[in-house]
């Protein structure tokens, strides 16, 4: 790899040479969007200058610990490092975070290899699943998709079923933490279980794959799947249960069996995600508006 002067102007041949990467592989990052658009002087004459290369390394950096196209243009058009320096402290300060307060491009510059590749096939097999459904979706599917073999597939995970459960259990963990995060400063349980219900919602559209289809399998007979989805309905009753409890504490609440309402309120809240993908026009704010006068006043006309 040759050296660079600051202000100087390379054509693609001086590019390689000085980034020690073949034509080919700059050629492929620029068609994927990782990369600006070069300087043209004539029509088919490029120049890349010093801001270029630094960007291009710091994409063979990322690329060479592990992260995939998706993942690197995910992170670089939050965060466009100025160089391979300015990755190194992200992903370092990054690794030192705790889990929870990690953002999505955080962790992604977090993971040790064998995490971040189990992490790309979940994130394939999210889309795969979210298209196709459970039925129809194969592993092949989630092996092209993640643009890994299928052999690579079945050294994280053992089977399609395996993939899913994985699948629903990270989906319901970013459900459940971007709740929390962003109820944190909520005046009291009113306002928690709103905001709560509206992040749920929000995120209907993309997460509403897993309910069709374990609900699907369990009628087809796959307990395990039946067991799961029984699981994971328990456990956001159990998220929500906890805010009406505390809701009872702070007299906002009368006392009530806290996971019967809970999981009323799933119901509530999924019926809303099914009307805000089936009605263009659903107003989800007023919706909820009508939700929390209802919550605190019921039926009553006093």
């Amino acid at each position: 790899m040759t050296t660079q002067k600051s202000g100087e102007l390379m054509k693609m041949k001086q590019l390689a040479e000085a980034s020690g990467l073949p034509v080919s592989t700059i050629k492929f990052y620029l068609s994927k969007g990782l990369l600006p658009p070069p300087r043209k002087e004539k029509a088919n004459v490029a120049y890349y200058d010093r801001a270029f290369l630094d960007r291009l390394l710091v994409v063979k950096h990322m690329r060479e610990e592990g992260l995939s196209i998706r993942s690197i243009r995910s992170i670089l058009e939050k965060y466009p490092f100025r160089g391979v320096a300015d990755w190194n402290r992200f992903r370092d300060k990054a690794r030192r975070k705790k889990s929870h307060e990690l953002e999505d491009e955080e962790r992604l510059a977090a993971l040790s290899d064998e995490e971040r590749r189990r992490e790309q096939i979940l994130d394939a097999a999210f889309r795969v699943f979210s298209s196709k459904g459970y039925r129809s979706a194969t592993v092949d599917d989630v092996a092209s998709e993640a643009g890994v073999s299928k052999g690579t597939c079945y050294q994280y995970f053992s089977s399609k079923e395996d993939i899913f459960v994985a699948t629903m259990e990270r989906s319901l963990e970013s459900l459940l933490s971007e709740a929390r995060s962003t109820a944190s400063e909520a005046r009291d349980a009113l306002g928690r279980l709103a905001i709560e219900g509206l992040s749920f919602i929000s995120r209907y559209r993309e997460v509403q794959f897993m309910f069709l289809s374990v609900i699907s399998e369990a009628l087809a007979g796959n307990e395990r799947l039946r067991r799961k989805g029984a699981e994971i309905f328990r456990r956001v009753a159990e998220f929500l249960a906890g805010d009406i409890e505390k809701g009872v504490e702070e007299g906002t609440f009368k006392p009530v069996d806290s996971r019967s309402v809970a999981y009323a309120l799933i119901g509530i809240a999924e019926m809303a995600g099914i009307l805000f993908i089936l009605e263009e026009d659903f107003d989800v704010p007023s919706f909820f508006v009508e939700l929390m006068d209802f919550l605190q006043h019921g039926l009553s006309a006093t």
